[in-house]
């Protein structure tokens, strides 16, 4: 449902019909033999996993990609059927929890092989597998691990060997590329040669001389991130998916030399209009905000002074044709003519878009926008 947030400090508006839409437009920017698996890590990078698996799951993704065991059942509890792969490696004991939850795991050592054969063994119950390929630069695992693993799961009684998976996280990430060890694909060609196997990867990576079918992970461009200047996206143009907002809650006229925010690190330079923002560390605006960040209202704006608190930022309102108490600021989003867009956002606090969505809290309400 789409709610108003007027009366909230903080707030975040999903429109789960332009992540629709971002799918949709993958589809047709990439070759349509390729598969799409969504990766929906931190719950859904913080946008809600329910809501957006299950607009995912309608809008025609062929799977899901996860951290760890929790993510995977949480979304193994929107629905069956689709395949729910989980990134990480697993803990001893945990093997359990992927026959129960129908989860597949990314093999990245030759123990784990052996961990997962020994219990699907005992329960007498295969389970698709999918294996890390080598990376350069990369000893998880080295080539030479990954092709006793290779030849372990190729004659493996219970474990099927489904895809191979060339690591990474996509974009957003700085400095990420992954390239594969081509050796070990030389031999994975041979060994697994009249096989139906394909290989998932990022969107930040060299696919190249990969000879199996390919899938993509697409996630932060699924949520509205631009591709890097790396990826194999680049020129792709997803709609932005979140706004995200605050209210002002107090407006107040403050003198030259007034210093503003704990510890007092800012002094105001003139006779200043300052104004308080329902918002702080605890709802994931950095502390260090201050001076790097500005915020809108009514299409104006408004430079973030000061050390943020735990629930307060502070504006300089001054140049500001109007402002009020009730007033709502926009953080990233439109306001009248203008945009502060997630890239933005990021590029002046020097974090990541991952880390920035992640780090709006749980007690920022979500709104969700489910029709066109």
């Amino acid at each position: 449902m789409e709610g108003s947030s007027t009366h909230l400090r903080c707030s975040v508006r999903i429109d789960l019909c332009a992540l629709e839409r971002n799918l949709g437009k993958l589809r047709h920017f990439l070759p349509r033999s390729r598969g799409y698996i969504a990766l929906v890590s931190a719950d859904a990078f913080g946008y809600g996993v329910e809501a957006a698996v299950v607009r995912l799951m309608l809008s025609g993704a062929d799977a899901f990609a996860v951290t760890n065991i929790s993510e995977g059942a949480r979304v193994r509890e929107v629905g069956s059927g689709w395949p729910i792969i989980v990134m990480s490696s697993s803990l001893p004991g945990e093997e359990g929890a992927y026959f129960n939850d129908s989860l597949t795991p990314v093999l990245v050592s030759l123990e784990e092989v052996e961990r997962f054969e020994t219990k699907a063994a005992k329960l007498n119950q295969p389970l698709s597998v999918h294996m890390r390929i080598p990376v350069q630069g990369s000893f998880l695992p080295s080539p030479d691990e990954a092709r006793l693993m290779l030849k372990k799961l190729s004659g493996s009684k219970f474990l099927r060997l489904e895809a191979l998976c060339l690591p990474g996280t996509g974009t957003g990430a700085p400095n990420e590329g992954s390239s594969p060890d081509e050796s070990f694909l030389s031999f994975a060609a041979q060994e697994l040669r009249g096989k139906k196997i394909f290989v998932h990867h990022s969107d930040v990576c060299d696919t190249s001389k990969i000879p199996f079918d390919k899938s993509l992970r697409a996630g932060l461009v699924l949520f509205g991130m631009r591709p890097s200047e790396k990826s194999i996206l680049r020129g792709f143009e997803p709609e932005h998916v979140l706004t995200f907002r605050t209210s002002v809650s107090l407006v107040k006229k403050l003198p030259r030399g007034a210093k503003i925010g704990y510890g007092k690190t800012y002094e105001l330079q003139r006779d200043s209009t300052v104004a308080l923002l329902s918002v702080g560390y605890g709802d994931g605006v950095p502390r260090e905000a201050g001076g790097r960040m500005d915020v809108l209202i009514r299409g104006q704006r408004a430079p973030v002074i000061g050390r943020v608190s735990m629930d307060q930022a502070a504006i300089d309102a001054t140049d500001l044709n109007a402002i009020k108490a009730g007033d709502e600021a926009v953080i990233v989003g439109e306001s009248g003519n203008d945009a502060i867009s997630i890239e933005e956002y990021c590029s002046r606090l020097a974090i990541t878009p991952a880390q920035a969505l992640t780090s709006i809290t749980k007690r920022v309400a979500r709104f969700y926008k489910t029709l066109y």
